[in-house]
């Protein structure tokens, strides 16, 4: 037999679009499932459709009689038009676990939505790397720098790495190194640079965006620190790639080189201030 209405699709449980209700008897039927109003039902009596509002009324689960009462030989049946308004409370500062299926219905939430799929790591370094002049160095956030966050917990501080999470996802990646002599009132490195290197394979690291500078304007005259900073975007082709940075100085003589940690590391008169401000870190964040 045919019914009348949109058949209910499935949402967070598979409902039936026809609930057969003889056998009931009085001016109170009991649905199965709670409806937000009259007209989220079609309700028949021997095949009599009624009217909304005018023979019945609806409370959540509960179908009320206007005015007469139904016996148990009556054939009763409800056809469901659409469901209940669902309001759902989301717990502050929890993960809302994933619900697959179609919504059907309206639905409300409070609380914070916090998807699990998110990445995003940011590393600092924290304490001063000395290096030997005219090398190229990894540089050492794996034992001289802090992690503030790592969602997936993907950061390889062995090798001072960070291995993105998504074999094909969409990444914006940003960097900062700061470099100085290794006495900032001794003016020596003539050229330095830096280069953020991606290893597909997880091992083979190649250079693939960087930035550098031939400092020396003439025989006795050098720079003592500058910085090297920027941002792109990287879309991964493989489940095993990582991210490092490298920096390189080339000083006068054989004077070392230090990666700095802060701002005021890399001036012979600091702002204030800046003894907190970072500037060497590496950020990964997936935008897609």
């Amino acid at each position: 037999m045919g019914y009348v209405g949109n058949q209910q699709t499935e949402g967070f449980s598979k409902i039936p679009p026809k609930q057969d209700l003889t056998g009931a008897t009085g001016s109170s039927l009991t649905l199965s499932n709670a409806v937000s109003s009259p007209e989220s039902i079609d309700l028949f009596i021997n095949n009599v459709r009624q009217e909304p509002t005018e023979s019945y009324t609806t409370d959540g689960t509960t179908v009320n009689l206007v005015g007469y009462s139904v016996a148990a030989t009556d054939d009763i049946y409800v056809v469901y038009n659409s469901l209940a308004q669902q309001t759902s409370t989301h717990p502050s500062n929890q993960a809302l676990q994933a619900t697959t299926g179609t919504f059907s219905g309206d639905v409300t939430t409070t609380g914070d939505f916090k998807p699990t799929g998110k990445e995003y790591f940011h590393v600092d370094l924290t304490t001063a790397q000395t290096n030997a002049n005219n090398t190229t160095t990894t540089v050492d956030f794996g034992g001289s720098g802090t992690v503030k966050y790592d969602t997936k917990s993907n950061f390889d501080s062995a090798n001072d790495a960070y291995l993105l999470d998504s074999s094909d996802g969409v990444y914006l990646i940003s960097f900062s190194v700061g470099i100085r002599s290794n006495s900032i009132a001794v003016e020596v490195i003539k050229d330095a640079a830096v280069q953020v290197r991606v290893a597909t394979d997880g091992s083979t690291f190649t250079p693939i965006i960087g930035g550098g500078g031939h400092l020396q304007d003439d025989a006795n005259e050098e720079f003592g620190s500058l910085s090297f900073n920027g941002s792109f975007i990287y879309k991964a082709t493989t489940s095993t790639t990582k991210i490092d940075v490298q920096a390189f100085s080339n000083n006068s003589g054989t004077a070392q080189y230090i990666i700095s940690q802060h701002v005021d590391n890399l001036v012979d008169v600091a702002p204030t201030g800046s003894g907190t401000a970072r500037c060497t870190f590496l950020s990964i964040v997936r935008i897609a």
